[in-house]
């Protein structure tokens, strides 16, 4: 991590992060005819792109009496003038004009007299810009005219440990970064990491998960036992898999069926049955208190994901809920479960995951997982074309087929070639169909690469 307090560059001289250079100091009023400039009071947390000195101006400086603008060419002379009045140099753009007249200042022209040099802004709170980028002249001028602190952090800075204890530093100071991910930005100085800890929800990490409904046996292991019993089950089978790889870093998981294709029409005459929030409530406050992660399964009939997604936003909106899509159940406008296997094509899944990353963005949750069931090609169509690029969400194609080992080997095989980038997988065990069930440290050594998610149903 480099840091420059205050910086200011001599004209023509390279920029370094690793340098500190002369930093501005106070004092005594300046004569009538001095050039001023007043420091904005910024508050929380602003984004912009990479070098947008017209961004920094704003967030830093509420008025000047003079800005020099910066041509593209012959940019020297420029930013020594303005370096020596001690003014804004802005880009002789449309959008640094602009700033120039929001600043209330007069451009000066190359032969212009000017007064003398400003004072230097003091400021009592510190105010920091970050920026992802060798920073530009124009950048550590405007630092140091704004009396501000540069420092350079990660793209990403939930990847990067020194970006993430510097944002954590001063958690809710006033903070303009440039040309990082405002979410991950916003999710480390929050402090908002994920089940299992980190600031992904499955980067390092295996979820083993209990698959079924709170009702009953019938769908899976997860309704065989109530809620507390649950809980200790899925902590057992952690237990299991530590024994196997006690390096590895296993988290718990419930895998709730939230909406159950149906027989019958139903009450939305969409062959889908509801599970109420209320019903699911307490395995999802249970899982919470425990660290269970918790992924709410989607069988929408004849409905879409998207819509059914958002009946259960007031789950999604928790920490630990992530959402599962199961395109088997995801029938055209004339099937019936159970009929034949479903589908989905890649712009329902992507308006799906854009909902959900803007939901996690939108209250600064932890990085969500975000599950497609497969275990036929036919099942996502276009895959290519599946959205994997979220910061909010972790991507898991989940190759859920049973049978025999050989016969699930070769759909993981298959389902894994070809798909897209920046996914990882999950692989299911079915304690009854599987003929027979790999044991736990079979499913570890066997099925490469490590599945993120493990799911038992």
């Amino acid at each position: 991590m480099h840091l420059i307090r205050r910086a200011l560059a001599t004209a023509g001289a390279a920029v370094l992060l690793t340098t500190v250079l002369a930093a501005c100091e106070g004092g005594e009023d300046g004569p009538p005819d001095a050039e001023q400039v007043t420091a904005a009071e910024p508050d929380g947390l602003t984004a912009a792109s990479a070098d947008d000195v017209v961004a920094v101006s704003r967030f830093l400086l509420d008025s000047a009496s003079a800005v020099v603008l910066v041509p593209e060419q012959e940019s020297d002379e420029a930013f020594a003038r303005a370096r020596d009045l001690g003014v804004p140099a802005l880009p002789d753009t449309e959008e640094g004009r602009a700033e120039a007249e929001r600043l209330g200042a007069r451009i000066l022209g190359p032969d212009e007299d000017a007064g003398d040099e400003a004072e230097p802004v003091q400021r009592s709170e510190a105010v920091t810009v970050a920026t992802t980028r060798s920073p530009s002249r124009a950048l550590v001028d405007l630092v140091a005219l704004g009396d501000a602190t540069l420092v350079r952090i990660a793209p990403d800075p939930r990847r990067h440990a020194p970006s993430a204890q510097l944002l954590r530093s001063d958690p809710d100071g006033p903070l303009l970064t440039l040309g990082a991910s405002g979410y991950a930005v916003r999710v480390v100085r929050a402090n908002a990491e994920a089940v299992g800890g980190g600031w992904f929800a499955t980067r390092g990490k295996h979820l083993l998960a209990m698959y079924g409904h709170p009702s009953g046996p019938a769908l899976g292991v997860l309704g065989e036992q109530g809620t507390k019993a649950s809980v200790a089950r899925v902590e057992r089978l952690v237990r299991k898999y530590r024994k196997v790889a006690p390096d590895e870093h296993f988290v718990p998981a419930f895998e709730i069926i939230t909406t159950v294709a149906a027989g019958e029409k139903g009450p939305h005459g969409d062959y889908s049955a509801r599970t109420s929030v209320k019903d699911l409530e307490p395995l999802v406050d249970a899982a919470e208190k425990a660290g269970i992660v918790v992924i709410l399964d989607l069988q929408p009939g004849r409905s879409d994901f998207l819509s059914q997604a958002k009946e259960y936003e007031s789950l999604l909106r928790r920490p630990h809920v992530g959402l599962a899509l199961d395109p088997e159940w995801r029938l055209g406008p004339k099937g019936k479960p159970l009929q034949r296997i479903g589908h989905v094509q890649a712009r329902e899944i992507n308006r799906t995951s854009a909902w959900l990353a803007e939901l996690t963005r939108r209250h600064t949750l932890p990085q969500k997982v975000f599950v497609l069931h497969q275990f036929q090609t036919q099942m996502i169509r276009d895959r290519e074309k599946v959205r994997t690029d979220h910061p909010e969400l972790s991507t898991v194609i989940h190759v859920d087929g049973q049978g025999s080992p050989g016969a699930k080997f070769g759909t993981w095989n298959v389902i894994r070639s070809d798909a897209p980038k920046n996914v990882s997988w999950g692989w299911k065990n079915f304690v009854d169909e599987d003929e027979p069930m790999l044991d736990v440290a079979q499913t570890w050594r066997r099925v490469l690469p490590h599945p993120a998610l493990i799911t038992y149903q």
